[in-house]
């Protein structure tokens, strides 16, 4: 059986942000009364407007020196490539972390792009079948073979989200317990998943390194 060509492509790559682009495209489009990428209505201009607010706190959520330690060690450089969309709850309280995280790294480049322009990639990348964000994609940053992937949340958050759609409430009710749940999480669960798995992704990028060289 023929392995799939990989649908992240130097393309792909060159059209992404760095987070600060990605900051200042969500900015723009508050200013403009409008959410990031092609999907657009008055709601969710209203939740990227909250979203930025949030997005600018969680930026600013404390670090594990462990993990900081670990991502310090890293020699292979690695693109961290995030999907990603103004209005999405998750992505204003994971996003952030993930990149403050990365500039703690010399060989770790934080990259995003948005859902709704990279509709391939997010096909490629699905959560139980959905198109859940944010979803990071960690590659090879020479070769950009897919070292490993998390998102769109940490197991505990999903349980959470999961338990609070059996109960069907109202989305506003919804959006709001859950992002309540994840503030209060305070980028712990996101930090000690990353510990569990930068191994993994470093392992495998020193594999890739190897049948690239």
């Amino acid at each position: 059986m023929e392995a799939q060509p990989n649908v992240i492509t130097p393309e792909v790559v060159a059209q992404s942000l760095s987070f600060a682009g990605y900051m200042d495209l969500v900015r723009h489009a508050v200013a403009q009364e409008k959410t990031t990428g092609l999907e657009q209505s008055a709601f969710l201009a209203q939740l990227t407007q909250n979203c930025l607010a949030i997005m600018e706190r969680t930026y600013q959520t404390p670090l594990q020196p462990d993990l900081v330690e670990l991502v310090q060690s890293i020699t292979t450089p690695q693109i961290w490539l995030v999907l990603t969309e103004g209005w999405c709850g998750d992505a204003a309280i994971h996003v952030p972390v993930l990149a403050a995280i990365a500039e703690q790294a010399e060989h770790i480049s934080l990259r995003t792009i948005l859902r709704t322009e990279q509709p391939a990639v997010m096909e490629a990348y699905l959560t139980n079948g959905g198109k859940s964000i944010p979803k990071l994609i960690a590659l090879h940053a020479d070769t950009l073979q897919p070292l490993g992937t998390w998102g769109p949340r940490p197991q505990v958050l999903q349980e959470y989200v999961l338990e609070l759609k059996q109960k069907e409430l109202p989305l506003p009710e919804f959006i709001q317990k859950s992002l309540q749940y994840s503030e209060e999480d305070n980028g712990k669960s996101l930090q000690a998943e990353l510990l569990h798995l930068l191994p993994h992704w470093i392992r495998n990028s020193q594999l890739s390194h190897g049948q690239s060289s």
